[in-house]
């Protein structure tokens, strides 16, 4: 047994009989899958694995935001700013000697964390060497919702982000279901794009707008930026701008390999083609937060940002804008 400390967010529970398997293997077994093997035998909601919530945002989406970012990505960006939700916990235990105020344990195979003890001074993310956090919870649409529910009054949506959102495509639905049910707040989810067409239908009737992070629109450049490729992708923003779902399409400016203005007008000329009005946003690449090669790359300069707003204007798109 585990201590039963307060509110202890024991992640691994889930990790015994099928769903287990399912979710070791998260970036690799299929989103439908996954989300059947979450549901019990009386088909209740999908339970989600969470990796923290912000009350409040104003750069996930229209408005001031809740915004829940989820565990689990089936990307492996060379420039990822949160690296540490790319992959569910796989209780290797290396992380708990690094706690310096103990909230961590592991006991009979299984890294559990006290929330009340934790400092948030992140060691045991930076010591661990899966990309992951012993951190992340388990929850139910419900009580995510009653979390988010003293600060509804004072916004004006809630966003779904990631990791990548749509690896729990079933718990987003069940969540925007109980967020549609409960309030008057829209709803947004922010993904890759790298998602099954059918988890996209069934989000549909519940979710009102998606952002599209296109990471490269050359397809070797979106290979080597993230380890997969990016015709999905594009096959995405074409569903959601037909209907009428797109909010925006983002693309973070990487020196090196998508900083032209050659990529600029192709990214603008493919959304061209869907919507001219499509909304398309550069954002600038900042070294904060990334591992590895990254943390040595510069950040874009002004020039190279405004070039890049210049291009896809010329292209002819409608709305083009620039992260600060």
């Amino acid at each position: 047994m585990l201590p039963d400390w307060p509110c202890v967010f024991r992640t691994s529970l889930s990790y015994n009989g099928a769903a287990g398997s399912a979710l070791k293997g998260m970036r690799s077994v299929g989103t439908r899958s996954r989300d059947e093997a979450l549901r019990n035998e009386s088909n209740e909601p999908a339970i989600g694995f969470v990796n923290k919530v912000l009350s409040q945002s104003f750069v996930d989406g229209p408005g001031n935001r809740a915004v829940v970012f989820l565990q689990g990505c089936n990307f492996n960006c060379l420039y990822c700013h949160n690296p540490y939700m790319i992959n569910l916990c796989n209780h290797c235990s290396q992380c708990v000697s690094h706690c310096p105020e103990g909230a961590l344990i592991f006991k009979d195979g299984l890294v559990a964390w006290n929330p009340e003890a934790c400092i948030e001074c992140d060691a045991c993310i930076q010591a661990c060497p899966h990309n992951s956090s012993p951190q992340v919870r388990r929850t139910n649409p419900h009580d995510l919702w009653l979390e988010i529910e003293p600060f509804a009054p004072f916004l004006s949506g809630v966003t779904v982000s990631g990791g990548e959102a749509m690896q729990q495509a079933q718990f987003v639905r069940d969540f925007f279901t109980e967020v549609k049910a409960q309030s008057n707040l829209n709803t947004l989810i922010q993904t890759n794009g790298d998602v099954p067409r059918e988890d996209l239908e069934e989000l549909l009737p519940v979710t009102d707008w998606f952002m599209v992070d296109l990471k490269a629109f050359d397809p070797a450049a979106h290979r080597e930026l993230t380890g997969s490729e990016n015709e999905r992708v594009m096959d995405t923003i074409r569903f959601l701008a037909r209907h009428k779902k797109l909010f925006q399409v983002r693309q973070v400016v990487v020196p090196g390999f998508n900083d032209s203005e050659a990529e600029a007008k192709q990214t603008a000329g493919f959304l061209m083609t869907i919507d001219p009005a499509i909304d398309l946003l550069f954002l600038r690449f900042r070294s904060h937060g990334t591992r590895g090669i990254a943390e040595a790359w510069e950040t874009p300069g002004n020039e190279v940002m405004a070039s890049m707003v210049a291009a896809a204007e010329e292209a002819g798109l409608d709305q083009v804008h620039r992260s600060i």
